[in-house]
């Protein structure tokens, strides 16, 4: 209770002006009202502009480093605005993108779904460490790829870029990244709430409070949900036993700008699913008994400031994710109650943003990442898979120039990892720890032919770390050893990526084509011998896949009234 009271306190100083924060010369009425940040992430700033025109236009913060429109982005990339996502009635990430997103969805009873992009998925064990889509929330990693266990009600809309991210966040991000940015509180405080029902017993209760106080200088937003739906039953008309579920989930931003050039915020998350019904295959015996529980919880805290009579720009934010699904098995029928994946993921983002001569920015950054997977049984010693841990250090520099119509995009990223296995009940572990280092680049431009319609070309590259059982360590089972390959390389991919975009009135639409070439694809099962004993199996890279397809999309909207 005291750190939220010393927390609360510091937002209200921080907005009345009581504490002392460097302010920058006052700026011109465009520039402040608008906030400073234009970094990785996006708190709330990163996205407007120092001119009247930008802020007509919808900025994107996830397809770059540096906020652009649109028509200045390379890659194609769909956003889905509060509008849409109310219009939806989606209840998590999954459900919406199963509207939005023309691609394959992988959804298992327990609320687990995992999506693809390109042709990539995020990880259907609902971490993101094998992934080769990535998840984040509000520019930081998700620290998950299970898109059911991401509640929507205080989310501001959703960002999706197709094609490689790396250079921006890293592994995994291969076929396109899909970003949460969280609502920021503004205008007359409200209160809304509601109720909903429906078939199986389905009850939905959420509430929320949000708006700006002293002038705009504080704002905060909070959500609240619970929903409870007994079990489904099929098209069949067949009911499905064991398949309720049950969650809670609540959300809180809180955003303080002392000085138009400052903005500090900080957000926090937490999902409860429990009592969440495992039914097994139809053509089994029922399993009545088996559920699982997730726990989440993710905070982040940032400030963005700015010199604008400089052109200058930073960011520094730092986050923290828990999730934490466990499998309940009451009957115990292979030796234990419940299986628990505890997955840690922290980071902190750095960025400065620099003018260079009169037609481009310069944006450099600096990135840490640590995540660590802790499993376990109870009672202990059933585990199957090992705990680990990894440390990710990245530098990045991203450059944007405008020359009349044509915008460039230049960027590149160097990224250093440390990993090992822990120790792990029931496990006999070797934990060698072992490091890569691995490179990353993308080139990009845009042309306005017309004023509506605008041509686009990319090219970039990306990767997925390989995990601590792949690369460093042995783990010995009952009915397995594997070791580690140390000589591993990351999987890799490069995209080539050509479009064009049509912006007329009402009317958007885009027609592009892909090509994407995966290689060095990581394979397990490969015969190896330890100290004689040649009953181990090992990882290896191996050819990947080719990827290509022509996309396209269409929207018309034209308000009216009746």
């Amino acid at each position: 209770m005291s750190n939220a009271v010393v927390l609360l306190s510091l937002f209200l100083c921080l907005a009345v002006g009581a504490c002392p924060v460097p302010a920058a010369e006052e700026a011109p009425s465009e520039t402040s009202q608008s906030a400073p940040s234009q970094s990785t992430d996006q708190p709330q700033g990163k996205a407007r502009e120092a001119t009247t025109q930008a802020t007509l236009e919808e900025m994107v913060v996830t397809a770059s480093a540096i906020p652009a429109t649109l028509k200045e982005l390379p890659v194609p990339v769909q956003v889905i605005t509060r509008k849409e996502i109310e219009e939806a009635r989606a209840n998590d990430l999954s459900e919406l993108l199963e509207e939005y997103l023309p691609e394959h969805f992988q959804k298992y009873p327990g609320a687990l779904t995992s999506i693809a992009v390109r042709g990539f998925r995020t990880d259907t064990t609902g971490t993101d460490i094998k992934g080769h889509v990535l998840i984040l929330i509000d520019g930081h990693r998700a620290g998950t790829g299970n898109v059911a266990s991401l509640p929507l009600e205080n989310v501001e809309r959703v960002e999706i870029v197709r094609g490689p991210g790396s250079v921006l966040y890293g592994s995994a991000a291969m076929g396109g990244v899909v970003n949460l940015i969280t609502r920021r509180g503004k205008g007359t405080p409200s209160v809304s709430g509601g109720a909903e029902g429906g078939s199986w017993n389905y009850v939905k209760g959420y509430g929320g409070v949000s708006g700006g106080l002293f002038n705009e200088k504080v704002g905060f937003s909070f959500t609240g949900r619970t929903i409870h739906q007994g079990d489904y039953t099929s098209g069949g008309g067949l009911k499905i036993a064991n398949s309720a579920y049950n969650d809670d989930a609540y959300s809180l931003s809180l955003q303080a700008v002392p000085h138009p050039d400052h903005v500090f915020s900080a957000v926090g998350n937490l999902y409860h699913g429990y009592d969440i019904g495992t039914p097994d295959a139809t053509y089994n015996p029922p399993d009545l008994v088996d559920n699982k529980g997730i726990y989440r919880g993710y905070g982040s805290i940032g400030y963005d400031g700015a010199l604008p009579d400089y052109d200058l720009n930073w960011h520094v934010s730092y986050y923290h994710v828990l999730d934490k699904p466990t499998w309940n098995y009451p009957l115990a029928e292979w030796g234990y109650s419940n299986y628990t994946s505890k997955t840690e993921t922290q980071g902190v983002r750095s960025s400065f943003t620099l003018p260079t001569f009169s037609f481009g920015k310069l944006l450099l950054g600096f990135q840490w990442d640590g995540i660590g997977v802790t499993n376990s049984t109870e009672p202990t010693g059933y585990t199957y898979s090992p705990s680990s841990h990894y440390d990710n250090y990245a530098v990045l520099a991203e450059e944007r120039i405008t020359l009349d119509k044509m915008t460039l995009l230049l960027g590149a990223r160097y990224d250093i990892y440390n990993e090992q296995l822990e120790p792990t009940p029931g496990l006999k572990l070797l934990t060698q720890p072992e490091g890569f280092s691995h490179p990353s680049w993308r080139a990009g431009f845009t042309y306005a032919i017309l004023d509506w319609l605008t041509a686009r070309a990319a090219l970039g590259t990306a990767f997925r770390a390989p995990t601590a059982d792949e690369l460093s360590g042995s783990v010995e089972r009952s009915y397995m050893k594997s070791i580690g390959n140390p000589g591993l390389s990351p999987e890799t991919s490069t995209t080539y990526d050509i479009g064009v975009n049509v912006e007329y009135g009402g009317f958007n639409a885009g027609l592009g084509w892909f090509y994407t070439n995966f290689s060095n694809a990581i394979s397990s099962g490969f015969p190896a011998c330890v100290n004689g004993d040649c009953t181990w199996t090992t990882y290896r890279n191996v050819e990947g896949a080719i990827y290509s397809a022509v996309e396209d999309n269409m929207s018309y909207r034209k308000p009216f009234t009746c």
